[in-house]
């Protein structure tokens, strides 16, 4: 559950929100808090000085900004955990070092790393946050928002629910909690499986749509996690169904300057050993994909350096090239995957042509069609292709973890068969066989309910 510290934090960045929304309409404020969130820290509002409709909408704004951050920063996590990106140049802390441990899948070490260290759980923590953030936040939309507005305030905190919720189930080993906020009390959770979490994200954006009046982005971001949900659960039909409305043409991109992949040259210099170099993949620990040698425009890099040790030759990300670039959340070209793999479900040929309609249309020079000899005559093989076009077309937007999984759990394929396996050229010789990022027991264990760590590896 979320601790004291980090929900004086909401309080703090609601209130910072509400700052900005004073300076504008001249709201005045006053200090002190009670309730759930009580502090001693005199400089933090009253919760009656926030219950208003502009105090609203700061809790509202809040939500998004810590939603829009955790899933652009989150995304890292998923690039190194899978084979996105990879260790370039390494350090000497091979059993603590955050990016390493999580190159070569060590939830151990990953646990022991934050075991003692009363930190918020890295990974599943940030989630936590953006969940519970929204459950503070939904009463006072209820209560002050406007009514024009209210209806599609609720569908945006239930959107981002629904999608927090999904990515802890892709992304998190199960017996995790997801624990929530009612009544201006903690309610936590017992431990969610993969399905059920996966369920719940599917009640969030239920309710998302229940309320959706006029806000097309929060629509078609519920719509697209709606879509992902049942193709965890393996119901194409209801996939394809949930993203059947939404435009290829959509994207939601973050809001804030934020962009977590960023990599400054200076941090390229050989000579600083304390810095972890994550590189783009290729090929990695065998079964990963070509990112860098495939030389696919849908995956930019950008030549760096020639590693001394081996003349690897090392290649940055060039997909969000600036520092202020906005992250994609989502968009309607994972709405037509979500199709195509439905249709493949169902031994449709259309999904083929709708891979390729992808390639000719949403990048600029249009990519040739897939080459009619080259798309396998067996079940098998064309899951491959289609995960491979998914791979490309979803670089860093945090969703490989996700399909590899979904690669064991809906079409029985075996974790060294997708995941990076064998020699790790760094520290510890083997990859580890994780499947899945760990959350830390220690710090969850501020849930009662929680009584062991993952339930599976």
């Amino acid at each position: 559950m979320t601790s004291p510290i980090e929900m004086t934090r909401i309080r703090h960045r609601a209130m910072v929100a509400l700052v900005r929304m004073a300076a504008i309409g001249g709201l005045t404020l006053t200090a002190a808090c009670h309730g759930l969130l009580d502090v001693s820290d005199p400089t933090l509002v009253q919760d009656s000085d926030i219950a208003n409709p502009a105090g609203a909408d700061a809790r509202r704004l809040d939500v998004q900004a810590s939603f829009e951050g955790a899933a652009a920063s989150l995304a890292k996590d998923v690039a190194i955990f899978t084979d996105e990106w990879t260790v370039g140049l390494p350090t000497t802390n091979f059993t603590s070092d955050e990016q390493m441990v999580l190159d070569r899948r060590d939830g151990r070490a990953y646990e022991a790393a934050y075991q003692n260290s009363g930190q918020q759980d890295p990974h599943l923590g940030d989630w936590d946050n953006v969940f519970t953030r929204a459950a503070i936040a939904i009463p006072a939309v209820r209560a002050y928002s406007p009514d024009s507005l209210r209806k599609d305030f609720l569908a945006e905190l239930f959107a981002i629910r629904g999608y927090t919720v999904l990515q802890i189930a892709e992304d998190i080993c199960p017996g995790f909690p997801i624990n929530d906020v009612v009544n201006n009390q903690a309610a936590y959770s017992m431990p969610f499986t993969t399905d059920s979490a996966v369920r719940f994200a599917l009640a969030q954006t239920d309710s998302a749509m229940f309320y959706i009046k006029d806000s097309a982005r929060f629509a078609n971001l519920a719509r697209v996690t709606q879509g992902r949900a049942y193709l965890d659960l393996g119901d194409y039909a209801h996939a394809a169904a949930a993203v059947a409305s939404v435009p290829t043409e959509y994207v939601y991109l973050t809001s804030f300057d934020y962009n977590p992949y960023y990599l400054p040259d200076a941090i390229w210099n050989p000579n600083i050993t304390y810095r972890v170099r994550p590189v783009v993949g290729d090929r990695e620990g065998g079964n990963g994909l070509p990112f860098v040698s495939a030389n696919d425009p849908r995956v930019q890099t950008k030549f760096r350096l020639v590693r001394a040790a081996d003349s690897v030759r090392l290649y940055s990300q060039a997909k969000y090239p600036n520092q202020d670039d906005a992250f994609v959340v989502a968009n309607g070209i994972e709405a037509r995957l979500i199709e195509a793999e439905a249709a493949l479900a169902n031994d449709d040929p259309s999904w083929v042509t709708t891979l390729n309609t992808l390639r000719a249309t949403m990048i600029s020079p249009a990519m040739s069609p897939i080459p009619v000899d080259s798309i396998p005559s067996d079940k098998a093989g064309k899951v491959d292709l289609l995960y491979r076009e998914r791979a490309f077309w979803l670089y860093l937007n945090g969703r490989r973890l996700g399909d590899l999984r979904r690669l064991m759990r809906n079409y029985g394929r075996a974790a060294n068969t997708v995941f990076p396996t064998g020699a790790y050229p760094f520290g510890p010789p083997t990859y580890s066989d994780a499947t899945a990022i760990p959350f830390v027991e220690a710090v969850q264990k501020l849930n009662p309910n929680i009584t062991t760590g993952c339930t599976t590896r």
